[in-house]
């Protein structure tokens, strides 16, 4: 019964082509709002941020759910879609946000909101301005896709206006820190996953397949995984050191509103 619920929603479609008129408006309308949404809530104080980040969390959770079921039921043929197994880079705001706001530890908590302020702006970003990855040949999955990506913009923007990531150049190393480490819980579950149910699976884009993202899948054909991955971690740490940087620059510091 379920499984036809999740047919029911077997609506394929042509997907827009990148740079299009559809991918400009959506572009536009969406970074819009997700920056207007995240300045408005700028101000709240930690009661409601807490509300915020578990309410995000779950909305998150929800719609994870929803996309593992309807890979099963309907792209993969009832069986499981190792592919999208969910510890994606974009993924992580699931895990983290329930983990900042109940955290007692302030370095715990800066090092969750660093993390999702930087790289899953960049993840965000990436979803945004190279549709490829977003923009499928399914209804259902392109609007569970696009959603979550724009959502991951009005998070980052919400932790840079709301001044909770940290300064320092030592919380920029623990962030860093957790990204590789992130990264090497990925290159464990692709590895397993290929040893016991003989999937490719590339989480994070790590290895030990190859990367099948722009610029990283030429230099795993040319060259192999290893070098796209030594050259993928370092310039995801420097892009999120800008972010990082650039979120430094700051005007007065928000009155908090309770």
């Amino acid at each position: 019964m379920i499984g036809n619920l999740f047919r029911m929603l077997d609506i394929p479609m042509t997907p827009p082509p990148a740079y299009g008129t559809v991918h400009i408006l959506m572009i536009v309308i969406g970074m819009t709002l997700c920056i207007s949404l995240a300045w408005l809530c700028r101000k709240f104080d930690d009661r409601k941020n807490k509300i915020l980040l578990l309410s995000f969390s779950g909305v998150l959770i929800a719609s994870e759910i929803f996309k593992q079921l309807f890979l099963y039921f309907v792209i993969c043929d009832n069986s499981i879609c190792w592919g999208e197994f969910p510890f994606q880079m974009c993924s992580l705001p699931m895990y983290l946000c329930p983990i900042a706001v109940l955290s007692k530890n302030k370095r715990v908590q800066k090092m969750c909101y660093g993390y999702m302020m930087c790289f899953n702006l960049l993840g965000g970003f990436a979803g945004v301005f190279e549709p490829s990855g977003v923009f499928h040949d399914q209804v259902a999955l392109t609007v569970h896709a696009v959603a979550w990506h724009y959502s991951l913009v009005f998070l980052s923007f919400y932790l840079i206006f709301s001044h909770r990531s940290g300064t320092t150049m030592a919380e920029y190393k623990d962030i860093v820190k957790l990204f590789v480490s992130t990264c090497f819980i990925a290159f464990i579950i692709n590895t397993l996953i290929g040893i016991t149910v003989g999937a490719e699976v590339n989480m994070f884009f790590v290895g030990p397949n190859p990367a099948p993202i722009i610029v990283f899948d030429t230099i795993s054909a040319k060259y192999g995984w290893a070098a796209s991955t030594a050259i993928y971690i370092p310039l995801c740490c420097i892009a999120a050191g800008l972010i990082f940087s650039l979120s430094k620059i700051r005007s007065k510091k928000p009155a908090i509103v309770s």
